[in-house]
């Protein structure tokens, strides 16, 4: 019997609109973050459930959509998030496919926890049935780079679909041990000035750092400025970068992360859970916007963190961010 979440139950957002109705499909699509997911979630239901809300804030506030583009998600604990649902278009098939098939995603990522589970592919399996049973969903079974151009949803579920979704044995798994939580790239600079700034909640915009222009031996270390509002809020942030001197088609990792007050990670926020993956151009230049929605509080600051392993002379060309505290919480 599946073990469903309900939106209630893991703090949804109420959507934008209004869905498309979806009354019959094909069947379903397959996906995965796409990103890093913490393999601390194996051991902790409540990182999937922020997991789950950071895909969804990353969503409407990164992509503009009006929920999170996930009809069903599984965790690790063959437990099943309702996303947009049954009977309801979901978003994250690709534009002109969403109406072929429900979109499952199993909470896997490219790096950090990759394999998945037997349990998360038994509430894949669970999700599939529950959309059959109450969404009219087809019986295809499809990863999401079956018609669409992306590596989702990762080789690990790809090759479980393509040998026809089997169902495993519904003894706890044991995925082999994890990358180490020290990210393969590291932290090379968090934008901002020298010292945090306390800000008062306001529902106003304010400038969190608004320009700078720095050198490689001007960059700031993990300890540079945060957002440190003076009580809980929900804080907006957009931000763009642009760096110069990577290596042509070089990895350049970027976004919003949570820290303590001594600089030590406490999550990334933005995209979904991850960070934004981009690569330099074939002049060795990375342009980007980001932005987010996401919770601070007296022991969680927010920064703009930039990541990447060139160890050559790399130019910070325009850095700038603003904020809008978007109002207390309880």
């Amino acid at each position: 019997m599946i073990d469903l979440v309900s939106r209630s139950a893991w703090g949804a957002r109420a959507p934008r609109g209004a869905y498309g109705a979806l009354t019959s499909t094909r069947g379903v699509k397959i996906h995965y973050t796409g990103g890093h997911v913490d393999p601390r979630v194996l051991d902790d239901h409540a990182r999937c459930v922020s997991a789950v809300r950071g895909i969804q804030n990353g969503h409407m506030d990164g992509n503009g959509w009006i929920d999170i583009g996930y009809s069903m998600i599984a965790c690790p604990h063959r437990k099943v998030f309702v996303g947009r649902g049954p009977g309801h278009l979901p978003a994250a098939n690709g534009p002109g496919l969403n109406s072929a098939h429900y979109a499952v995603l199993g909470l896997v990522g490219n790096s950090g926890l990759v394999q998945p589970p037997n349990d998360m592919l038994l509430g894949i399996l669970d999700a599939i049935d529950y959309l059959r049973e109450h969404g009219g969903a087809g019986r295809e079974i499809k990863g999401h780079r079956d018609g669409y151009s992306t590596d989702c949803p990762g080789d690990a579920l790809y090759d479980w679909v393509r040998a026809g979704a089997p169902r495993p044995s519904a003894e706890p798994s044991t995925p082999p041990p994890p990358a180490p939580e020290e990210e393969t790239m590291p932290e090379i600079v968090s934008l901002g000035l020298s010292a945090e700034v306390i800000v008062p909640p306001s529902k106003d915009y304010q400038p969190w750092w608004d320009l700078e222009w720095r050198d490689t031996a001007g960059w700031h270390p993990a300890g540079g400025q945060s957002i440190a509002p003076s009580r809980d809020v929900w804080a907006d942030v957009v931000a763009h970068v642009a760096l110069r001197g990577l290596v042509p088609g070089e990895r350049v990792e970027l976004g919003l992360t949570r820290h303590q007050p001594d600089g030590s990670l406490v999550d990334i926020a933005w995209p979904i859970g991850r960070l934004l993956s981009v690569h330099a151009d074939v002049d060795g230049r990375v342009e980007t916007g980001l932005g987010g929605h996401f919770k601070l509080d007296a022991t969680a600051r927010g920064r703009v963190t930039i990541r990447h392993t060139s160890t050559g002379p790399v130019t910070l060309e325009t850095a700038s961010a603003f904020k809008a505290i978007l109002h207390p919480y309880a």
